[in-house]
């Protein structure tokens, strides 16, 4: 069917007044359609816009885009970092365990959890003209968590390289100690205290461990140390004398030949000497002394196990 090329409107009161009649050309009615059709479809588009930061309007939609993406990416460093501080949080335990196990202290829990000041990267990234304030301050939230964990963590460091240098110097100083016996053979002829001069027959005090032994015998020096004196006295014949720190000297007399020169680093357990017959003694045997300070002490209390029994 053709359309009327005019349409007429009747408008009739409630109040029985006079009605009255508007004749509309075809043209007009349909222009007012399309113009209530474009202006609802705006409505719409506009509503998505400024739902979406300004996404679809021109010059603002790149912008608006990019703080889209930076919020997915923000999710994704909450994610991350809760999984970093889990992390950090047992590797502290682990340090923990290691530090009594050691007997060291650790950092106290408030030092520890202390976080820092400043602003990192991400408070930087959001330094974008229109970013959404909410995420400024929310990058600035996982900013200043991601500085603490990173704080933590040169704690554990500079923890676990004290554990180590500790470890080290306790470990320098039980080597140092000497803990071994000078030889691999022979038997304890004469100990540390008063006995009988073999020579005069008189009480006299010994101040070291004889070691009956052929000559020749090889003799392993006690603990780590210096080499400060290779010579011939009157009394020891021909002595090696160590020193290993913290005031402990170890005599080593009546050799039969040095192995070692005055100033050389020795380990535990190297060979130094070869027991002899030298100076006043009455058989071949090695002497053996352990002085701290000015004052000799029983080498027993030191002597742990032989050389080869320890390894």
């Amino acid at each position: 069917m053709k359309l009327k090329r005019r349409y007429t409107f009747l408008y009739l009161p409630d109040d029985h007044g006079s009605s009255r009649q508007l004749d509309l050309p075809r043209w007009l009615i349909l222009a007012a359609g399309v113009a209530v059709l474009f202006l609802g479809l705006g409505s719409v588009l506009y509503s998505i816009d400024i739902g979406h930061g300004g996404a679809w309007r021109p010059g603002g939609s790149q912008l608006s885009r990019e703080n889209l993406v930076l919020e997915d990416t923000l999710d994704d460093l909450e994610s991350r970092v809760g999984e970093m501080g889990d992390q950090l949080a047992a590797v502290r335990d682990v340090q923990i365990q290691v530090a009594s196990a050691v007997n060291l202290p650790l950092p106290d829990d408030e030092t520890y959890a202390a976080g820092v000041g400043g602003r990192g990267l991400l408070a930087r990234v959001t330094e974008v003209p229109g970013g959404p304030p909410l995420l400024r301050e929310d990058l600035g939230d996982v900013s200043r968590e991601l500085d603490r964990m990173l704080r933590q963590a040169r704690i554990q460091q500079q923890g676990y390289l004290a554990m180590i240098d500790t470890l080290a110097a306790r470990a320098s100083v039980r080597d140092q100690i000497p803990s071994i016996r000078p030889l691999d053979t022979g038997w304890l002829s004469s100990r540390f205290g008063f006995r009988t001069d073999p020579f005069t027959g008189k009480q006299t005090y010994h101040r070291g461990l004889d070691f009956s032994v052929p000559v020749g015998t090889p003799v392993r020096v006690t603990g780590d140390g210096t080499v400060v004196l290779v010579q011939t006295q009157r009394g020891f014949g021909r002595v090696v004398k160590v020193d290993h720190g913290n005031g402990v000297l170890t005599v080593y007399a009546h050799l039969d030949r040095a192995l070692v020169a005055k100033g050389d680093l020795v380990k535990r357990g190297d060979f130094i000497a070869r027991s002899g017959n030298s100076g006043r003694s009455s058989a071949p045997h090695l002497h053996y002394e352990v002085r701290i300070g000015d004052r000799s002490v029983n080498p027993l209390s030191y002597i742990l196990d032989s050389y080869a029994e320890l390894r």
